[in-house]
């Protein structure tokens, strides 16, 4: 993949986002924010449920 010149993009690399007008990378930059912190999120919350089961088995 190609890096990013525009900077608007998530990562370092070219996904198309240069095309947009500045509504529309806020709109996607927020979704995108909004995606990676429920995902995160979901991880911790897998953790948390994984030590419970862990703590009350043993």
């Amino acid at each position: 993949m190609k890096i990013c010149e525009c900077g608007r993009s998530p990562t370092q690399y070219c996904i198309g986002w240069h095309d947009l007008d500045h509504e529309e990378w806020q709109t996607q930059k927020i979704i995108t924010e909004a995606k990676l912190r429920a995902e995160l999120t979901k991880q911790d919350y897998q953790k948390f449920v994984s030590k419970q089961k862990s703590i009350h088995a043993g």
